[in-house]
């Protein structure tokens, strides 16, 4: 007469091997399934990434010295601007007439009026709380030179020219990625949120 011991036993080992190997299957499945969605999500926002830059120039191509800036999207995604602060050495300024006066010498008693360059004035555009398209450009500030605002004019180009002019944004992508940067071709940082600053730049 044999003895089913032996047998018995083969047929436990076989079911402990069975079950580590479910169990080993599964954590690799499960490890698999984690790395192709943070991939996935990697390729998400690499496909979906905002990249906000200011531009300025002191002419418009045709012999007119006109400054100019505008906040363009580099990246390739839509940009939701969320904030936009404006420092001049180092010192926040709320209003493009608040720049003009602290940095400048701008007179507004003088009668030099907003939005009619030909005579003097500048014109001004909204930047926070609004979309800008990947490839697109929005202008916020042209100032033509006239005899009127000369001086006012150069004083403005030295500030921009030797940097004591600053701009920067907070910004999100439309999956809700912010980003916090200077428009001066630096990479921006990442961000949870963006938060309201103390002193907005409101044009």
């Amino acid at each position: 007469m044999t003895d089913p011991a032996p047998a018995r036993h083969s047929r436990h080992w076989l079911e402990y091997v069975g079950t580590f190997s479910a169990l080993l299957i599964s954590v690799v499945s499960l490890w698999i399934a984690i790395a192709t969605e943070q991939a996935n999500r990697q390729m998400v926002t690499a496909a979906s990434w905002p990249f906000i830059q200011i531009n300025t120039s002191d002419g418009d191509g045709k012999g007119n010295r006109v400054l100019s800036f505008d906040v363009s999207n580099d990246g390739v995604g839509p940009a939701l601007i969320e904030n936009f602060k404006v420092f001049y050495y180092g010192k926040p300024v709320r209003s493009s007439l608040a720049l003009l006066t602290m940095c400048c010498g701008y007179d507004p008693k003088k009668g030099l009026p907003l939005n009619q360059p030909a005579v003097g004035g500048y014109q001004i555009a909204t930047i926070p709380a609004t979309v800008i398209r990947a490839g697109e450009s929005r202008v916020f500030f042209v100032y033509p030179k006239t005899a009127a605002n000369a001086k006012v004019w150069e004083a403005l180009r030295y500030a921009v020219n030797g940097r004591k002019l600053v701009a920067a944004a907070c910004y999100c992508s439309v999956f809700n990625e912010c980003y916090q940067g200077a428009f001066v071709g630096i990479h921006p940082t990442r961000v949870e949120r963006c938060t309201p600053p103390a002193v907005p730049y409101s044009q």
